[in-house]
């Protein structure tokens, strides 16, 4: 159906529109083929005048029965009007001849293009009334035997004949002949069988006696081979009763309807083309009547909606879009006669939906038609294209780079909003192209970026960054962190640079402020433990020499045992000092791994602890290989740390275990005691320097020592861990990676002499 053209209009909508114009038709044609039978004004038959008028309501009828019922009471009540008017056979069989032309030629002139089921509908009742009023008329009548009946069915527009009831032919109008071919001389006598083919003859034959049979009117489509091809006739057969109302024969009528079904045929060929074609359009094609009542509902994309063809066919767009304002505002100024195109979301799918209305000649809307295209792709493709954008913008909001798109062809660069505030420049100055952003590096270092740019062009390159001093409005120097990606096209030709540039002056400034602190730093810890070590060493030997002595008294060995003991933990204080300082430098403790035996390592300095503490107690257990690649002087300083930190925070009768063990690639050493349980918020932070646990037992330090052992224990690639509880005590564990061992002839294992002091 075209867009542009008015909903259809049924069979009885036309005939009650028409019926004045039949009316008109009708009596011009009856006064054309009866002259001077034609009756007076007044005495015009009411029957056929009543039909013309009832016409449309019969055919309204969803009843064949009730349709040819009425058309039956209309031909008799006709039938008794013209007998007992006087009028003859040949008049009533006339009139409905003209009666016929009259309807043909009025829905010709208002553009019917009859469907066959229309056609087929039509001609029953106009045959029914034909028979019925001839029938009626003959009772009424009584007209006896002549040659008139034969006159008036000849002029009949249509294919009349009647046969007795073996099948010959008692009579045939001048239809017959025309359509056959045959004249009536050679037909009557004769029997289907003998005039046509043995199937068409069959079909004839089995129509007739199913007449016979039943008693009954039948009315079916027949198939009839004519010279210029196959023809099909809609043919009503009745029995003929006799005087006695005994059935003698079979009459029937058959109409000639084969270009209207040819033109229906075509007709329905091409709708189903151009529905295919619709079909296969990402469209929805729809329209509405003058009320709104949709009247075209089809489409491929009825499927993104999850409808079928037709759904919403004979209801009104009013109801059906109750709930969307939107679209009863669209259909409200499609009413109105507006064309206009709109965007509208349908259960999840975007339609663009062009509206058009259709004006009749009075200037009224007659109906609306639409198209609605599929955008849904679309849509989505520019909400993805919205949302980057945004999320574009708020990442260049987001971050203190400056973002760039160096179109490399034209040499402009478009700037994220912030270039203006990060380089305190201007609005006329913001607008950067690429020789004014050149032109505010530093002169130093323009060359060098020009190069390296024109160097990763040129090698193919998608990366460069470097850096570079770059003025900014105010007249100072930022030192600035370019990041640029190469976008080449699809021959590889480089044609836009994106990129981020970082103010990281501020950085550079603390950067260089650290460096110059930790190398005064070194500088001093070097003096202090330089100049520290020295009288530490002399106090040493001097306390160790007076011990030597002979006489000294129990008082003066203790003082002495004192001076010895403050000398130590001031040496160990400040090599931990020394060990911290290289970890914060970033150098690391430097490290001296040879082929050592833990358990030995271990043993011997839980000895030297016994020594030192002989009033606590502490037990060692080790099993399986205990050897590995590692520094044992730095291993030392870590038990030793571990085994004190122990002893230090555990109760003075409390056991402090220490045990080794093998496993298949690492060795793990653990130190465990019963003190009460770190709490949680330190053992976060128990590796960092200056963070130790409050005991009164305690002895005092730096609180380097946890953070000396874990860079000890990483230097060694191994890891360390704190388990604490109030039930299970206290647990340090570390584990530590075996290495590659040395060549046989390269190990020293070590000897009793050699450990680490």
């Amino acid at each position: 159906m075209s867009p542009g053209s008015p909903p259809p209009r049924t069979l009885p909508d036309l005939l009650e529109s028409l019926r004045e114009d039949i009316a008109r038709r009708w009596r011009a044609g009856v006064g054309t083929v009866l002259g001077a039978l034609l009756p007076p004004e007044r005495v015009h038959p009411v029957g056929m005048r009543k039909l013309v008028a009832e016409l449309g309501a019969v055919m309204r009828s969803d009843s064949a029965d009730e349709r040819l019922s009425h058309a039956r009471a209309l031909g008799r009540e006709h039938g008794r009007e013209r007998s007992l008017a006087g009028f003859s056979m040949r008049a009533l069989v006339l009139e409905y001849g003209v009666l016929r032309s009259a309807i043909y030629d009025s829905l010709e002139a208002a553009g019917w293009n009859p469907g066959l089921a229309e056609l087929r509908a039509l001609n029953q009742v106009l045959d029914i009334g034909l028979e019925e009023a001839v029938g009626q008329s003959s009772w009424e009548d009584e007209c006896g035997p002549g040659g008139w009946l034969h006159g008036l069915l000849d002029h009949a527009p249509t294919v009349v004949y009647a046969k007795d009831t073996a099948g010959r032919y008692l009579y045939v109008n001048h239809g017959f002949e025309k359509a056959s071919g045959w004249l009536r001389r050679d037909v009557v006598g004769r029997t289907d069988h003998e005039l046509f083919s043995a199937e068409v003859a069959e079909v004839f034959s089995s129509n007739d006696r199913h007449v016979l049979a039943t008693g009954q009117q039948l009315t079916t489509d027949e198939y009839v081979p004519l010279p210029d091809g196959v023809h099909v006739f809609q043919t009503l057969k009745f029995p003929l009763p006799d005087a006695q109302g005994r059935v003698m024969g079979v009459c029937g009528f058959s109409t000639d309807f084969t270009e209207s079904k040819r033109l229906e045929r075509e007709r329905d060929e091409a709708r189903e083309h151009l529905r295919r074609i619709v079909t296969q359009l990402p469209v929805v094609l729809w329209a509405t009547d003058a009320q709104g009542v949709i009247t075209l509902f089809e489409g491929e994309r009825l499927r993104a909606l999850g409808l079928e063809r037709g759904a919403y066919v004979g209801r009104s767009a009013f109801d059906v879009y109750r709930d969307r304002p939107d679209l009863l505002a669209a259909t409200t100024r499609a009413q109105e006669g507006e064309s206009f195109i709109l965007e509208v979301e349908m259960n999840g799918a975007w339609f663009m939906t062009g509206v058009s209305p259709v004006i009749g000649p009075d200037g009224n809307v007659m109906s609306v038609a639409g198209v609605s295209l599929d955008i849904s792709a679309r849509r989505r493709a520019e909400e993805v294209l919205r949302q980057s954008e945004m999320r574009y913008r708020l990442a260049t909001l987001a971050t203190s780079d400056v973002i760039y798109d160096w179109d490399l062809a034209t040499g402009d660069i478009e700037w994220s909003e912030l270039a203006a505030v990060q380089f305190r420049l201007s609005a006329e100055e913001a607008a950067l192209n690429v020789d004014a952003w050149s032109a505010r590096i530093h002169p130093e270092d323009r060359e060098r970026v020009a190069l390296d740019i024109q160097m990763v062009i040129d090698q193919g390159s998608a990366h460069w960054t470097d850096e570079y001093r770059f003025l900014r409005g105010d007249g100072s120097w930022a030192v600035i962190a370019d990041r640029g990606q190469v976008v080449r096209d699809a021959d590889g030709r480089a044609v836009r640079m994106v990129g981020a540039m970082q103010d990281i002056s501020e950085q550079r400034a603390t950067e260089q402020e650290a460096k110059r602190r930790a190398e005064f730093e070194q500088l001093l810890i070097g003096i202090v433990s330089h100049d520290l070590r020295n009288p530490l060493s002399a106090i040493s030997m001097a306390a160790t020499a007076l011990l030597r002595r002979e006489g000294q008294d129990e008082r003066q060995r203790k003082a002495l045992g004192r001076i010895l003991s403050s000398a130590g933990r001031a040496s160990r204080m400040l090599r931990d000092l020394l060990d911290f300082t290289q970890a914060r430098l970033g150098g690391g403790i430097p490290m001296e791994p040879r082929w050592v035996d833990l358990h030995a390592l271990t043993r011997h300095v839980v000895e030297e602890v016994r020594l030192a503490r002989p009033e606590r107690t502490l037990e060692f257990e080790c099993r399986g290989d205990g050897h590995g690649m590692w520094d044992p002087d730095r291993l030392a300083q870590v038990i030793t740390n571990l085994v004190n930190n122990a002893l230090s925070y555990s109760p003075e009768r409390g056991v402090v275990c220490v045990r080794t063990r093998g496993l298949r690639d690492s060795v793990v050493l653990t130190v465990h005691n019963s003190g009460a349980p770190i709490d949680p918020e330190l053992r976060l932070r128990m590796f960092e320097p200056m963070k130790r646990a409050e005991h009164k037992g305690a002895r005092g330090g730096l609180g380097l020592g946890l953070f000396i052992v874990k860079h000890i224990v990483d230097a060694h690639g191994g890891v360390i861990r704190l388990h604490s509880s109030a039930h299970d005590g206290t647990t340090f564990l570390v584990r530590l990676p075996r290495g590659t061992p040395p060549p046989a002839s390269d190990a020293e294992p070590l000897a009793p002499g050699d450990e680490p002091g």
